[in-house]
């Protein structure tokens, strides 16, 4: 494929600004960040707050622009809002880069993707694997589209295979590494199943109402997982996405439409990614942590909160102030979490580890356990 002079210094450009924000660490993902044209792997357009915007093969300085940005560009929505599945993006690039990092994908490295999305996460592995990738999602209409906009890439290391995410792949097995595309509270026992015994699963698992990236790995009998990063995906269907009995992905009840009441500066101001480690932290202190939308507050600012149902509900965000209604005990208990992850030095999210046991379900998956700091002995 021949790539205009133009688009390739904006593909450099892209590429190399990823390295800077920390996103990229080695050349070979910089370069195949560098040379896979994100724009042909837009399936005709993308969506800006409902409205579509439509994207040629030969897109126009403008249009380029807000491509090769660092931005996630929706390229399907239903038309049902009770659709579920049927949403599908390209994610961020800073978010595809650091996984792609957390992956260590060397020459020959055999992956397989879970979420097709628009191919393009499975051409920047295959740009660095110079191996087959198998992308595989539940819809015929998202693979038909991955598959095709990879062969207007010019891509023939990618094999777009429709089926249910939960059972894997084995026709192409075993993998090297697995790769999640969306929000799961479990491993499939069957990705273990299609894992090398040194393998490696990374997925955005559940956890306090967001879905940071876990490496998955097998350490003898055991399976055992490690935070990675801060990431939210749209979450998948059917025995992916099962709580056990007592736990739910959000709130369950409305809240109290009572003014909000606000403690000023009862944690220090969290630029970044800081703010999601104190997420974490507090998703592994105690199974209130959720997130919440609620009027009067800034969704930019963070949403995570602590929820007693029918006590009170209690949220703190980037600017380390709290805001609570009802019981004011439930800002309290929010304050003291938030203060106990000060005073140990704000651990990340990559300083957890957990074991991960099989639920008792007809379609069984394997969930954290307990979520604990590496240098805090097990009891």
């Amino acid at each position: 494929m021949t790539t205009d002079p133009s688009l390739t210094q904006r593909m450099t450009a892209y590429a190399a600004a990823l390295n800077e924000r920390g996103a990229i660490r080695t050349p070979a993902v910089q370069r195949a960040f560098a040379t896979v044209p994100r724009h042909l792997f837009l399936p005709g357009g993308y969506y800006t707050r409902g409205t579509f915007t439509p994207v040629p093969q030969e897109p126009g300085e403008d249009l380029l622009e807000r491509i090769y940005a660092d931005t996630a560009l929706m390229t399907h929505v239903p038309k049902d809002e009770d659709a579920a599945g049927r949403y599908s993006s390209t994610s961020q690039p800073r978010v595809i880069a650091a996984m792609l990092e957390a992956l260590h994908l060397a020459p020959g490295t055999k992956v397989l993707e879970i979420g097709a999305g628009t191919g393009y996460n499975a051409a920047l592995i295959a740009a660095v694997t110079g191996t087959e990738v198998v992308t595989l999602d539940v819809s015929e209409i998202i693979v038909t589209e991955a598959a095709q906009a990879a062969e207007r890439a010019g891509e023939k290391n990618i094999t777009a295979v429709t089926g249910d995410g939960y059972l894997g792949h084995p026709q192409s097995g075993p993998y090297d590494r697995i790769i999640v595309t969306c929000g799961v509270t479990g491993i499939s026992p069957h990705w273990l199943d299609q894992l090398t015994d040194d393998g490696l699963i990374l997925a955005p698992t559940a956890h306090g109402g967001f879905h940071p990236t876990v490496a998955v790995r097998r350490d003898g009998h055991r399976i055992t997982g490690q935070g990675v990063m801060s990431s939210d995906f749209m979450h998948a269907a059917g025995p992916l996405y099962a709580w056990p009995e007592g736990q739910t992905p959000a709130l369950t009840e409305p809240l109290p439409t009572q003014p909000l009441t606000t403690r000023s500066d009862v944690g220090p101001a969290l630029p970044g990614d800081e703010y999601f480690d104190l997420w974490f932290h507090l998703g592994a202190e105690t199974g209130r942590t959720t997130r919440a939308y609620v009027e009067g507050l800034d969704p930019a600012q963070g949403m995570v909160c602590f929820h007693q149902p029918g006590h009170g509900t209690a949220w703190i965000q980037r600017t380390g102030h709290v805001h609570h209604i009802g019981n004011p005990s439930v800002a309290d208990d929010l304050a003291f979490s938030a203060h106990k992850w000060i005073n140990l030095d704000r651990p990340t999210i990559a300083d957890y580890r957990a074991e991960f046991e099989r639920t008792d379900t007809d379609e069984p998956v394997y969930q954290p356990a307990e979520w604990r700091l590496h240098d805090i002995p097990e009891q």
